[in-house]
């Protein structure tokens, strides 16, 4: 998978957004017509499972020994074709793009 840093820097009192749907907006402007199809909120621990939408648990939040453990960027890879991931560190969350 590609990975991208979307390092954003302020100087003075304005900080860059940290809302989903901001990061999204501008995620899918610089690399239309590529859409997301994942994300991992690290700060609110939250992401969007496939496992979890079929019902299935979710082997993203194991622990990596565990045997039933897979990775997110593996699951994304996979179920829906992800092949860039677009991180922005400022909101501590972490897009992924097909």
């Amino acid at each position: 998978m590609h990975e991208i840093v979307f390092n954003v820097e302020s100087s003075g009192e304005y900080r860059p957004t940290e809302i989903m749907s901001d990061l999204r907006i501008v995620a899918e402007t610089m690399f239309i017509p590529m859409k997301m199809v994942g994300f991992w909120d690290y700060q609110q621990d939250l992401h969007l499972c496939p496992h979890l939408e079929k019902r299935k648990d979710c082997p993203h939040i194991l622990d990596e020994n565990n045997a039933n453990y897979e990775s997110y960027e593996k699951t994304l890879q996979k179920e829906r074709g992800a092949i860039i991931s677009i991180d922005f560190p400022h909101a501590n969350i972490k897009l992924f793009m097909s």
